[in-house]
């Protein structure tokens, strides 16, 4: 254990403390020393999580004060710098044990700043870091979300709320931002995450590039980014699926904002609701097919116990849309499961086409954006792959 925290894996958890004596609070500083009774390491305690201690430093003993907090804000933003110039207002600033801030995330919509926190640990140092945001970040407003397992200890702890504005004017609406030029809005006092799925921009965008006349099948649609951008790449018709009414609305809302008057008229667009794989089932009952299908379900493993069952869904997923992909077009399927490895992930895609009689050839693998950064492999839980699908069996890569 002592050599895995080394190389930086971030936590420690309960059944990993042998002599777990006295009542520590949260956020109270936990160290950790190597066999040789040397400083290791110090972290956040959380005695509400399984988490027991998340690591906040390495190898060198720090001061945990305000400067500290800073330089570490500092260099997240920094490393995101190049995405406003892109035409990108809704970026992730701070990606929690993989910019330094174990347990915390900060996202930013334009002019407004979305704070979740993952461990009441942070609870002690809110008064410290929120006056921090307040000069540094490019927002009028910072917004509050918790966790559902954190959200019980921090409320029953402080003052603190979900849904809270901590600075700024209050919200009455969704947010509304852009992302490579193309606008967005993000509910983000009541959405899921943090209001919108940041972590798929790099492939939103490549799904443009391919979209070009195409027919295209969004599955998991959610509040259709990607049918913006498949529109946006100039595709002829895009269908819709997902099961909630809310984030269909949502979609025709914001591909309004960005075509407006032309859902009526030039653009085809069509919308089904319910569950995925049986509406997969009925469109290929029903022989329509189309150049592009993209694949972006949630997580279908949030625990380790559920990877085997997640792994069968995404090759049961993979199956369901080659056979609704024509021969010659490309098959997008991502996972955003932690506890699928990104290799069994490929694997049952390619076992699902193979199931569905299809060939296919890899063009691309992709992970994760810059503003996503991945320090330790437990964090690398994004993956997707674009396959060019064939009439026959067979496969190769390209």
């Amino acid at each position: 254990m002592q050599e895995k925290i080394r190389k930086g894996y971030p936590w420690v958890f309960h059944y990993q403390i042998l002599n777990e004596t006295g009542k520590g609070e949260a956020g109270d500083l936990g160290v950790i020393y190597n066999a040789k009774n040397k400083f290791l390491a110090v972290g956040l305690y959380d005695p509400f999580s399984e988490v027991r201690l998340r690591i906040l430093q390495t190898g060198v003993s720090r001061n945990v004060d305000a400067s500290f907090f800073a330089e570490r804000l500092q260099k997240a933003l920094s490393r995101r710098a190049s995405l406003e110039g892109e035409g990108t207002t809704g970026y992730r600033m701070i990606h929690g044990e993989n910019d330094g801030f174990p347990g915390l995330v900060l996202d930013r919509y334009e002019d407004t700043a979305v704070l979740k926190l993952y461990s009441a640990a942070w609870l002690p140092y809110l008064e410290r870091i929120i006056p921090l945001f307040q000069k540094t970040l490019p927002v009028q407003r910072c917004v509050l979300r918790l966790s559902r397992n954190t959200r019980a200890p921090v409320e029953e702890n402080s003052s603190f709320r979900e849904g809270q504005v901590l600075y700024g004017p209050p919200l009455t609406a969704p947010v509304r931002f852009r992302e490579n030029g193309l606008l967005f809005e993000a509910d983000v006092l009541k959405g899921q995450k943090t209001g919108f799925f940041l972590d798929q921009r790099d492939n939103r965008k490549h799904i443009r590039t391919l979209s070009k006349d195409k027919t295209v099948l969004n599955v998991f649609s959610y509040t259709g980014g990607f049918s913006v951008y498949a529109f946006a790449g100039g595709c002829r018709t895009v269908l819709e699926i997902d099961s909630s009414s809310q984030a269909l609305e949502t979609s025709r809302a914001i591909l309004d904002l960005n075509f407006p008057g032309k859902l009526s008229g030039k653009m085809h667009f069509r919308q089904l609701k319910g569950d995925a794989f049986q509406l997969l089932k009925e469109l290929e009952s029903q022989r329509e097919a189309f150049d592009l299908v993209i694949l972006d379900p949630p997580a279908f493993a949030i625990k380790k116990k559920q990877k085997m069952k997640a792994l069968a869904a995404y090759r049961r997923l993979a199956e369901a849309g080659a056979r609704l992909t024509l021969n010659g077009g490309l098959l997008f399927s991502a996972s955003c499961s932690a506890h699928v490895p990104p290799d069994e992930f490929f694997q049952e895609v390619f076992s699902g086409v193979d199931a569905a009689e299809k060939g296919y050839e890899e063009t691309l693998r992709t992970g994760h954006a810059i503003d996503h950064p991945v320090s330790f492999k437990e964090g690398e839980y994004l993956k997707g792959i674009y396959l060019r699908i064939s009439g026959k069996r067979g496969k190769g890569k390209a």
